[in-house]
């Protein structure tokens, strides 16, 4: 005797997946980690297209890599040493706190 298989359905295999809950968004820009839909090498002179953290990559071991705020629009940099040979990746975004609604800056 055969013993019948029977194939489950897309919508099946959906809810035996584990469910994911967090945080749910409230509104206002979503800021992420990891992945980003930028995973093109940026360089000086370029607009910064996200506020956010990059990680700046220095032509030949001019300086090890680091981490720096980039505000949207502002030019990404050239570095003395590495000239136009500096790269800059997105880390993650971050909002600049002076752009947020909610916060003053005090004069």
């Amino acid at each position: 005797m055969r013993a019948t298989h029977r194939r489950k359905s897309r919508s099946q295999m959906l809810s035996n997946r584990p469910v994911l809950r967090g945080r749910r968004h409230t509104g206002g820009p979503v800021h992420r980690q990891g992945p980003s839909k930028h995973t093109k090498v940026f360089l000086p002179g370029q607009p910064v297209p996200e506020t956010g953290i990059y990680e700046v990559v220095h032509d030949r071991g001019h300086r090890e890599s680091h981490e720096a705020v980039m505000h949207h629009d502002d030019p990404f940099p050239a570095c003395d040493p590495c000239n136009l040979r500096v790269r800059f990746n997105l880390v993650r975004t971050a909002p600049y706190i002076f752009d947020d609604e909610d916060v003053v800056e005090e004069k």
